[in-house]
């Protein structure tokens, strides 16, 4: 068995395009390799390879075929987010035997030969089934046919693999032939250092839009073969609260960065306003998560980190308001405001859509998922740090429940002293008096200390006693009630004023828009008293 460790990115046209002219590979590569393939993956009907975390692959060359099986992930346990972006996997290939006089019509036919192989040398044999039953069970499911460009390349005394691969995905759906465009550029450790792929990748996203992928061709093929596309990793379940803190940030960082990655893909695949919300939720869960780890952490990288998330935070945020304004407008499509907005939706699309195929946002996902990777294999000094040591924490090995009982203490404070300085204002809204700026200014001050509240109580009120969860409960259905309602105010309240600043407002849209603002001041009001 051989184990198969590399990094996945998508790539634009004129990325590969760019990358095929790049110092590192016309001055440190070998000359690169290019050869055709066709690829078949089988399974049973009842997809018991991959509920099995299984692989059975023929791939066709001008060489000949060659058979493999490959078992995500090692070991036999499940892939957890950790190994959202390091695709490292077990792998058994051999060369298949030459197809049948009997078989030559089916390119990719099994032979009997290679499928005993399969189960005697491979995880294969774990499923139980005998040859016969095996040859008669699997079928092709789907497939890629693609152009592979490869190089070798000698980085800091590793031999690492670079292969661009551009061709298309195939499936067929209720009878119907289907494809879809596969442009991949990989890296893999072929002997050396795995931290060597990590700085040749970052290496090339100086220059290159290279975006860190947590999807692989098969991946990919197989979402095609459903119809469902290209899913997002979902939240992580639940974490115990003896579990480190090293290990906790190691799967919240490395969730939120494939999510993002799946995310980014989508917006740039579709128009619709959802993927662009969920893009800003995982940042906004990111930025907490770097919130909680900065006693943990290297001031640096979190300060870097900081700063990154937040230009993404807000070019993301600037076309989810249009979204949702669009949305508040639905009954009135022939207005001047509404025209201005789509217009504006157009724009700031377009600087977020070139912001994700840029090589900032390639190497903020690329250092995030080295991030992820290394809160895993390294000891931290953060237990000597000043606020580490005086909470009395232990580093990255601190059992969670620390974390948790600081995070949701001090959030708890901020949210009260916010809630405090609230209530006057809310409630003299409720009665129709106009919000001066300073108010406005403390109901967005509550607003999100709301939202970084319900944050904190939802990933980190399990890592408490029961007791105290408990008791923590209603505490977040506040928190959650007063985030939605002030939210909504906000959207209208910010639409309300643009609209009426530059006259494009009627009558009927600014007493629709002044009915919403105090309904959501209104329900805000009695979120927080309840």
């Amino acid at each position: 068995m051989g184990i198969e460790r590399e990094l996945k990115f998508s790539i634009e046209a004129h990325t590969a395009r760019q990358l095929l002219d790049h110092p590192i590979l016309s001055l440190l590569a070998a000359p690169p390799v290019t050869q055709e393939l066709a690829t078949q993956y089988f399974d049973t009907p009842d997809a018991r390879l991959a509920a099995a975390g299984m692989v059975l692959r023929l791939r066709r060359a001008a060489a000949g075929r060659v058979m493999t099986v490959k078992s995500t992930p090692l070991g036999g346990e499940g892939q957890g987010p950790a190994d959202a972006f390091s695709h490292a996997r077990g792998e058994w290939e051999w060369r298949a035997a030459p197809a049948t006089l009997e078989d030559a019509v089916e390119v990719h036919a099994l032979a009997d030969a290679d499928l005993q192989r399969a189960l005697q040398d491979t995880p294969l044999g774990r499923l139980g089934l005998e040859l016969h039953e095996l040859r008669r069970s699997l079928r092709p499911v789907f497939g890629t046919v693609f152009a592979r460009t490869a190089w070798t390349v000698d980085w800091a005394g590793s031999q690492i693999e670079l292969a661009l691969d551009r061709g298309a995905c195939t499936a067929v759906q209720a009878g119907q032939a289907l494809s879809a465009p596969l442009a991949e550029f990989e890296m893999e450790l072929l002997s050396g250092q795995w931290p060597h792929c990590w700085d040749l990748a970052w290496a090339l996203t100086q220059d290159l839009a290279l975006t860190l992928s947590p999807v692989n061709k098969a991946q990919r093929a197989a979402a095609l073969a459903t119809g469902k596309g290209v899913q997002a990793l979902p939240e992580p379940p639940s974490l115990d609260s003896a579990t480190p803190v090293g290990k906790a940030a190691q799967i919240w960082v490395s969730t939120a960065a494939a999510q993002l990655a799946v995310w980014a893909e989508l917006i740039g695949n579709s128009d619709t306003a959802r993927a662009v919300h969920q893009f800003r939720v995982v940042l906004r869960r990111l930025r907490t998560a770097l919130r909680w780890l900065a006693s943990y952490a290297d001031v640096r990288s979190v300060r870097w980190f900081t700063g990154e998330l937040r230009w993404a935070m807000q070019i993301a945020g600037a076309v989810r308001d249009t979204d949702v304004w669009l949305d508040l407008l639905v009954a009135q499509t022939e207005t001047r405001l509404h025209l201005h907005i789509e217009a504006r939706r157009v724009r700031l699309r377009a600087a977020l859509q070139a912001y994700l195929h840029s090589p900032r946002f390639a190497r903020l996902l690329l250092a995030l998922g080295r991030w992820a990777e290394g809160w895993g294999s390294r000891k931290s000094d953060a237990g000597t740090r000043g606020g580490a040591r005086r909470r009395g924490h232990r580093g990255q090995e601190a059992a969670l429940a620390q974390l948790a009982k600081h995070a949701i203490r001090q959030d708890h404070r901020r949210w009260r002293k916010a809630w405090a300085a609230s209530q006057d204002v809310l409630q003299l809204a409720v009665q129709g008096v106009h919000l001066t700026a300073k108010g406005a200014g403390k109901l967005h001050a509550l607003r999100i200390q709301s939202k970084r509240l319900r944050l904190s109580l939802e990933r980190l009120g399990h890592a408490l006693p029961d007791a105290e969860a408990g008791e923590l409960h209603p505490l977040r259905q506040k928190a959650e009630g007063l985030q939605t309602h002030l939210g909504d105010w906000h959207d209208a309240q910010r639409l309300l004023l643009e609209g009426s600043e530059q006259g494009w407002l009627g009558p009927d849209q600014a007493e629709s828009l002044t009915a919403r603002v105090v309904q959501s001041l209104t329900r805000a009001w009695e979120a927080g008293k309840g």
